[in-house]
């Protein structure tokens, strides 16, 4: 048994060997698809199913690279001005001011340039508004399903019904993951209709009284994102309190890179910043020039203690709360609102 955070740095050897994975967030999707090219079986608990997106990955000649570089310096400044720091954007176009024809040639295009495009190069209501996310989850679901040929399992990893808001959980790349899972040696199972009961020496009890015999189980069980690695660190504030109580009942920052009573302390791609929102090295690239002209800053006049305040404080968090309120991310169960760890505030 292995948890995907503490993976052996040597690998597993799963050739030839029956394997389950538990989860279906990012580790999930990819410890199963490419376990699955030379393990014996590969079979997925599945609570939800994640509406994956083509990767479209390939190798790239010298010559491809030599000219995408001449654009490096467009591309980066350009990426620095959109919704999520990506070289692409949404469009300035709602849904439904396309014509269907439009909408489906337009959908269709972004598939093929895979990535994430389909999520976040597409209209610019689909974030916002419910109908028009109908109409990106049809297209997903229809596309997908398209790859699964064995009915059960199209039902489960790409039910018609909309498990939630495409897009409010973070949709993972893939290559081959659904032509792998189809494979009629390879299994998913819906723990919502048929839970996990019980792990024993030779596999996993499921509530129907099946014994599923594995011989690896890879956990690939989610984390407590985005606080959790700061609340585990023992930072106290200027009266020795823990940050792990400061935040037990929910996050305050300022400009999530700064906490009050946390004097000259900064952190990068953490909590209320744009983090799991954006492209990371472009969120991490703009917070540090941030950070580095407020040393710079203190350095020239002189300063030696800086602290936000606490109202600063309870302003960013009204501000980051009142934007998020306006999208479909609060309609959905995800880590993006806390929703994966147990007794977490709700909360973007």
């Amino acid at each position: 048994m292995y948890h995907s955070s503490f993976w052996p740095h040597e690998g597993v050897s799963t050739k030839g060997k029956r394997v389950a994975v538990i989860g279906t967030g990012s580790t999930g999707i990819q410890l199963a698809q490419e376990t699955a090219k030379d393990a014996s079986s590969v079979t997925v608990f599945q609570r939800t199913p994640n509406l994956c997106l083509p990767m479209r990955q390939r190798k790239l000649t010298v010559e491809e690279q030599t000219e995408a570089k001449k654009k490096y310096p467009e591309l980066y400044r350009y990426r620095l001005t959109t919704f999520a720091g990506f070289p692409f954007d949404y469009v300035k176009t709602k849904t439904f001011e396309h014509s269907p024809e439009e909408r489906e040639a337009f959908f269709e295009d972004l598939w093929q340039k895979g990535g994430f495009h389909f999520w976040l190069a597409t209209y610019d209501d689909m974030l916002f508004d419910k109908k028009a996310n109908d109409e990106a989850y049809n297209f997903w679901a229809k596309k997908t399903r398209e790859r699964i040929t064995d009915p059960k399992k199209r039902e489960i990893m790409a039910p018609l019904k909309q498990p939630h808001c495409f897009g409010t959980k973070r949709p993972s790349l893939e290559q081959d993951f659904y032509e792998q899972m189809n494979k009629p040696h390879n299994h998913v199972i819906d723990i919502n209709e048929n839970p996990i009961v019980e792990v024993k020496e030779k596999g996993i009890v499921t509530k129907d009284g099946t014994l599923h015999e594995f011989d690896i189980i890879a956990l690939a069980t989610g984390f407590d994102s985005v606080t959790g690695g700061m609340k585990n660190m023992g930072l106290r504030d200027e009266s020795g309190k823990l940050l792990s109580e400061k935040w037990a009942q929910g996050t305050w920052t300022y400009l999530g890179m700064t906490c009050a009573g946390y004097p000259n302390m900064f952190f990068l791609y953490g909590a209320q910043g744009p983090t799991a929102f954006s492209n990371g090295p472009t969120c991490v690239e703009v917070q540090g020039d941030w950070i580095v002209d407020a040393i710079a800053k203190c350095k020239k006049e002189g300063i030696t203690y800086l602290n936000a305040t606490q109202e600063a404080e309870d302003s960013w968090r009204e501000k980051v709360t009142e934007l998020s309120e306006k999208t479909l991310f609060p309609t959905t169960n995800s880590w993006y609102m806390g929703a994966n760890i147990p007794g977490k505030p709700r909360e973007q």
